[in-house]
């Protein structure tokens, strides 16, 4: 029934990286044994009805129509400085394998329900860094970040609505990830743009000029010079997010990772 879909073109939930969600009953019936052990919930069928293949009552391939069938797209993000890579389980599916720190994985399409997310140092199954609860909504896009510093874990979820971008003009966002640094300005091209932004915070988009930039990170009481990046370039029509890493009492200090945000080319 998969080569049905498969000669149509059409995408299915076999070819997904995610595996399906599970309802609200069930994610809180999991077991804590089963962190790497993928779990099927009889009900999602009811919820987004597929294509029941004969011989294994578990197994529903769903056609992933643009424009119709309800999805969302979520990409991993390794910001966790203490540790050099992760392994990712959703539901107990492996999503992610030796995600290195700063990297992310592409974005993955995901149906709307519930999920656990494990995270794993690389190559390990037990001793969990992190195990967190997330719900999905339809017709969003996601970064979930690994952060903390330590034996202090979390999964940040940092949403990303699709939005307008007219070309003349380029998008940028804040997002301040380094568990450890102080309370910070930002200063684009010697401008203070963003006042007192802490750990954890997500700032509005804003829009600036397509080309380089100068970025400087200050001390939000003492105006410190924290970091500074003299040639962020962004281009027109696009949006970006500077996602602020690293562990201040490490040699390196901070970083800054700019990736292109999906909003940019994801269509649903």
């Amino acid at each position: 029934m998969t080569d049905f879909w498969n000669l149509q073109g059409v995408e299915t939930s076999a070819d997904m990286i995610m595996p399906l969600p599970l309802t609200q009953e069930g994610i809180r019936q999991l077991p804590n044994e089963s962190l790497t052990q993928e779990i099927v919930d009889d009900t999602v069928q009811s919820l987004y009805p597929g294509i029941q293949l004969p011989g294994n009552i578990n197994v529903t391939v769903i056609p992933i129509i643009p424009g119709i069938t309800l999805f969302s797209y979520i990409r991993f993000f390794n910001a966790y400085p203490s540790v050099g890579s992760v392994d990712i389980y959703v539901n107990g599916r492996k999503v992610a394998s030796n995600l290195l720190y700063r990297q992310f994985t592409e974005y993955l399409k995901a149906f709307p329900g519930y999920y656990r997310v494990a995270v794993f140092r690389a190559g390990t199954t037990t001793d969990p860094l992190s195990v967190s609860y997330i719900n999905l909504i339809g017709y969003r896009i996601y970064t979930a970040a690994v952060t903390g510093l330590g034996t202090n874990v979390s999964l940040e979820m940092i949403n990303d609505n699709r939005r307008f971008l007219q070309e003349n003009a380029a998008y940028i966002r804040f997002v301040q990830l380094s568990a450890n640094a102080p309370r910070m300005d930002v200063y684009l091209d010697d401008s203070l743009v963003l006042s007192d932004l802490n750990y954890r915070e997500v700032s509005r988009y804003m829009s600036v000029a397509p080309g380089s930039h100068n970025l400087k990170l200050r001390e939000y009481f003492s105006g410190a010079v924290l970091l500074e990046d003299p040639d962020v370039t962004v281009e027109g029509g696009k949006a970006y997010t500077i996602y602020v890493v690293g562990d201040m009492t490490d040699r390196v200090g901070l970083q800054v990772v700019i990736p292109l945000e999906g909003t940019t080319y994801l269509v649903f």
